[in-house]
Order: C-alpha cells, then sequence, then structure tokens
C-alpha cells in the first residue's frame, strides 16, 4: 500500500497498476473462455439467452456446441436429458495485444418460464482436431505476459466448467435501495457493557468487541441515523477480524452467542435497524475440521471440497491459512447455504459476501434462490474487487456489488485530486449508464482493507465532509465504516491491514462537529433518498477552481474542492446543509469556504 499522499492505491489489486490491466487483457485473449455473462444480462421468464464464448491464443474452432439441461441435472453428452445447440462463430477479430485473430461463437437458449434452473457446459473442437472445452488455457510461452491470479481463477473449477443461472422474477429489496449501512468491526466496536477495550499492543490481537456491546451502542446508532448494521464475520475464527472461519453454524464466543445476536437484531428491529452479516464462502480456516480431515486424509469424503495439487493446495492470495473451497461441489453448497439460511430463521436480514468473484455465478445463483426461500425480503451483495464488466455480470445472481470503482472516483478527486471535476463528472455519468439497474451499488470512502479516507487527507476533516456530502447525494445507498463519523484515523499508512480497524471512539474522544455534521447529513439522505435518483443534471463545472455543482429535483449540490473560497451565483432560496458554518448564501451568492460545500433547495 502507498503512503497516504500519493494519488494510487491497491484498490484492485493488480488492477490497480498498468502493467496489470495489460496482463488481464492479454489472459483474456489466450484459449477458449467464457465469463458467465448473459443476454440479456438477468433473463427473465420467456426470453431467449444468449450464450458468448471467445477462442483466443492457441484455440482456433472448427466447431463448438452448446450442452444444457432445464430439469436440475448436470449436462452430459452421453445423458439424454441433455439439449445440443451447435454454436456459430459470429465474429473473426484481429488482435493487435496478441497479435492474433479471436474468434467469438454464439448460441441461443430458447425462452424459459420462471423457475426453470437451466446449467451448461460448452464443447470445442479445433482446427487440428484437438477436443477441448471451456474453460481451456493455452499454456504461455512467457507466462509473466499473464495474469496468473485471473487463469488460476478460470483454471480452478476445472474443464468443462458447469455453468448454471435461474430464470426469475427476482428483484433487489426496495429496502436494500433506501438504506444507510454502517459497517461495525464487531471486536473494535464495543465491548460488553461493564468492560472496556483490551490495552493490546499487537493490531492482531483481541479488543473485546462483542454483540453485546454493539447492541448497548444502539441508541448511539439510532441517534446517528443509520438503518442497516453490516457486521464483519461473527462466526466461530481464530482471528480478530473472522474471514477464516471454522465453523458457520456457530458464533465465535468471543463475541457473544446466539441469545446475544438474537437480542442484538430484535433491539436493531425494534429501533427501525437491519441487520446484514458478512459471509465468506471463498475460503475457510485451516483449522477448520472439514480442512483438517482433507488435508491428514487424502480418502477423506472432505478431500473434493478443497483443491489439492499433490502436497499442496490452493488458498486465498497464496495464505495457507485460507484453503479456498469448491462451490461447486454439492456438498460444499448445502454446507454454506444451509448456514446462511440458518442465520436468516434466526432474523438477519441478509449478507455482504466476501470476495464474492471467487466462487462461481452458479453458486450465487444457488444462494440467491435458497436464501430468498426463507426470508423473501433478504438482500445480498459482494465484495468484487475487479472489473466493472466482471460486476455487472453478477446481476441476477446477487442483488448488488460494493462500488469499487465509485470508491477509486471518488478518493481520486476528493483526497488525492488527482482527476478534475470534469473527469469526476465524466466518470460518474458513464459509471451509472454502464450499470443502469442490474444491480444496487453501495457507495463507502473506505474500509477495514485500506487506509481511511481521513488519514488519506492528512486529518482534514473538511475534505472528509465534502466527500461525504457527494457520496450521500449520489442515487446508491451509502456506507460509513465505524468511526468515520467520529474522526477516527489510524496510526500510520496501511502496511498490515490492521493500521485500519483500531477500536472506536467513545465520550471526549469523539470529534462532535464532525459527529453532528453526519447525523445531519443522514437525516438529510433518509428524508430526501428519493431525490438522488431522479436524473442529475450538471449545472457547474470548473477545472481551475476545483468547483462542481449538480441538480437533482429541486435540490441542488455545491462542492468546492479546493484550496481557495469561492463565490457562485445561486438562484436557489434555501440553505439545506453545509460544511462548514461558513459557508452562507446571501442576495443570490453563495459563499463557500476551501474545501466546503452545501445542498441548497428551490422552493
Amino acid at each position: 500500500m502507498p503512503d497516504s499522499d500519493t494519488s494510487t492505491e491497491f484498490i484492485f489489486g493488480p488492477l490497480s497498476a498498468e502493467a496489470g490491466r495489460v496482463q488481464r487483457a492479454r489472459t483474456l485473449r489466450v484459449g477458449l473462455q467464457h465469463d458467465a455473462v448473459l443476454s440479456s444480462i438477468d433473463p427473465q421468464p420467456d426470453e431467449p439467452i444468449e450464450i458468448t464464448v471467445r477462442a483466443g491464443v492457441g484455440a482456433a474452432l472448427k466447431t463448438a456446441t452448446l450442452c444444457y439441461t432445464i430439469d436440475g441435472t448436470r449436462p452430459d453428452l452421453q445423458l439424454s436429458s441433455t439439449n445440443f445447440i451447435p454454436m456459430e462463430r459470429t465474429a473473426v477479430e484481429w488482435d493487435t495485444l496478441v497479435w492474433v485473430h479471436v474468434e467469438t461463437w454464439n448460441a441461443t437458449i430458447p425462452p424459459q418460464p420462471a423457475g426453470t434452473c437451466v446449467r451448461y457446459l460448452i464443447h470445442a473442437t479445433t482446427l487440428d482436431d484437438r477436443v477441448i472445452s471451456c474453460p481451456w488455457i493455452e499454456p504461455a510461452a512467457s507466462p509473466e505476459d499473464y495474469d496468473q491470479h485471473y487463469l488460476a481463477r478460470l483454471q480452478r473449477y476445472g474443464s468443462p466448467r458447469i455453468f448454471e443461472f435461474t430464470i426469475d422474477t427476482t428483484t433487489a429489496p426496495d429496502w436494500l435501495r433506501h438504506v444507510v449501512i454502517y459497517q461495525i468491526f464487531v471486536d473494535r466496536f464495543a465491548p460488553n457493557p461493564d468492560r472496556s477495550f483490551s490495552d493490546e499492543t499487537d493490531l492482531s490481537g483481541f479488543y473485546g468487541g462483542t454483540l453485546r456491546g454493539i447492541t448497548n451502542r444502539l441508541a448511539y446508532l439510532r441517534d446517528l441515523g443509520v438503518t442497516c448494521l453490516w457486521l464483519t464475520p461473527i462466526f466461530s475464527s481464530p482471528s480478530h477480524h473472522g474471514y477464516d472461519v471454522t465453523d458457520y453454524y456457530s458464533i465465535e464466543a468471543r463475541l457473544g452467542n446466539e441469545a446475544d445476536l438474537r437480542d442484538l437484531i430484535a433491539a436493531a428491529h425494534q429501533n427501525g435497524i437491519r441487520v446484514i452479516l458478512d459471509f465468506v464462502a471463498n475460503h475457510i480456516s485451516k483449522d477448520h475440521p472439514a480442512f483438517r480431515s482433507a488435508e491428514h486424509d487424502p480418502a477423506s469424503s472432505y478431500r473434493d471440497w478443497f483443491f489439492f495439487h499433490d502436497d499442496t493446495y490452493t488458498c486465498f492470495y497464496d495464505l495457507p491459512d485460507l484453503p479456498i473451497v469448491n462451490t461447486d461441489k454439492s456438498a460444499v453448497r448445502e454446507y454454506l447455504i444451509g448456514a446462511a439460511q440458518r442465520w436468516l430463521s434466526l432474523g438477519c436480514d441478509g449478507f455482504r459476501l466476501d470476495h464474492a468473484h471467487g466462487a462461481t455465478h452458479a453458486f450465487w445463483s444457488a444462494f440467491r434462490a435458497a436464501t430468498r426461500a426463507v426470508k423473501a425480503d433478504a438482500a445480498i451483495f459482494g465484495e468484487i474487487t475487479d472489473t466493472p464488466e466482471l460486476m455487472r455480470s453478477f446481476a441476477g445472481r446477487m442483488d448488488g456489488a460494493l462500488d469499487f470503482y465509485l470508491l477509486e472516483l471518488l478518493r481520486g478527486f476528493f483526497a488525492f485530486q488527482s482527476i478534475t471535476a470534469s473527469q469526476f463528472d465524466r466518470a460518474l455519468r458513464q459509471h451509472y449508464s454502464y450499470f443502469g439497474d442490474a444491480l444496487v451499488l453501495p457507495s463507502f470512502l473506505d474500509n477495514h482493507d485500506m487506509n481511511r479516507f481521513l488519514w488519506s487527507v492528512g486529518g482534514d476533516t473538511r475534505r472528509l465532509k465534502l466527500a461525504a456530502l457527494c457520496q450521500f447525494t449520489l442515487p446508491q445507498p451509502p456506507i460509513v465504516y465505524y468511526g468515520t463519523e467520529v474522526g477516527l484515523s489510524q496510526r500510520q499508512a496501511v502496511g498490515r491491514l490492521e493500521e485500519a480497524r483500531l477500536p472506536m471512539l467513545w465520550g471526549d474522544q469523539q470529534d462532535q462537529d464532525l459527529l453532528k455534521f453526519y447525523r445531519k447529513l443522514i437525516a438529510l439522505r433518509r428524508q430526501t433518498v428519493e431525490v438522488w435518483s431522479l436524473p442529475r443534471e450538471t449545472v457547474l463545472i470548473d477545472d481551475e477552481r476545483g468547483l462542481y455543482t449538480y441538480r437533482c429535483g429541486a435540490y441542488t449540490v455545491y462542492l468546492n474542492n479546493s484550496a481557495a473560497a469561492a463565490t457562485i451565483a445561486c438562484q436557489s432560496t434555501k440553505l439545506v446543509l453545509t460544511t462548514d458554518a461558513a459557508a452562507t448564501l446571501i442576495s443570490s451568492e453563495l459563499h463557500l469556504p476551501p474545501c466546503g460545500g452545501a445542498v441548497v433547495r428551490s422552493d
């Protein structure tokens, strides 16, 4: 992670740098690939479904066949329940990046009624009569030219890959579009009422936050105005963060027990606050009983839950403590989905899906259908630190995805000033147009895996307020990372992720001015939530002065992203909210201090 005064961050991993993006572009042009993107993206009942594959380096095709079932069975070349559609080569294009021709092959599955589970695979022969299935990767002559993590993900589930989706009319629950989410890192938010945080010197240690501690602070959260809590993993785990689960069916004893969770959910619901849980389906802890059995016994029934290669196994970001699970195995699905259904039955309202693009689209299709069967308005949204193209491909498989691209824009414009107002405006327009209503895209300024925004701006709360004002007046639901609203920062730049996970500030440690602003900002969002989904009109862009203004309905947002004060002509009549008391509206002139913003309304 770079120092806080730089304009580049590691938000998208290797894709954050140009070299990584070039490697990905090369990889996408190798072999036979299908990225699970459908046309339309989220097929509706009685609508034809177009399937597209790409044949690149080493994969000039003679024939290709789409094999699919609609009766719940797995497609198989030898079974009568499998339907076969010859694919047609619809395009051959020259690609200078890899210096070969790249082919596009298509087939269309006939319209299907609601409730149909479509499973399919792609079988092909090359011009030199090799039989291949999708995905298939031609060994690269220069491996360093290719995105190894992406190649590993393509190959992880083997070939042929069984792809899957469900035909339905399911949409994201309305409540997800209207919430203000508050992310709580459970170990670091609040200890039990009669306890204090542990005085830990090791940031990887246990500070003592609990579920009862959160329940005890619900009045604070209610007064802040948030309407949904996102709790980082609470299941049994050996770590402070909980993303290495040892038992998905029990609560980590340090954090509390099932009764504590029930009490928290009930009390939150009484205060109009929903509760969603972090859920990790991509990997588990090496201490999980299933992995212990599989690692020590090649004949274990759990062996095929994982990806073993002789004496090694595939793990998350090469961390041996986090073995990756095969979410396309029926036993793994039953285990994980059963756990999710259990917690929904106890009252939780949905899940944030950790590293969601690690599991297959097919898994999330099954997960969403199964969780909705337990709770009709359950919501799931994923963490997908990859391209917007891959994010959008999960439409129909989940309700939303955390908006990492918007995060990059917000930090680029307000924190690092590495992009101009006109670039910011243009990117916003393109971004929201690209996604449309396909997914709910919760926005955020920071989280537990990166430098806090306040650290990145050197503690300048003016710039934090300005960025938050913009975040809360965009169409998608905003997220506040615990402590941001009271000035919680960090001690040094993130090298270890724990730097951004310090204990919550309480009492006199809190920045009361910042807290007061956040309370007003959240109240405004809740009162006007429908306004920000209206067509957004750009009113003013001034790159030289760092000014950016846009209007939605009767509300206009003015942002002065510069170190100089600004005066702007303003026909609106009422000052609704400002980031700074020095902002004034006098005789049709709006005066903004440096790094100041305002929302005004025309009556």
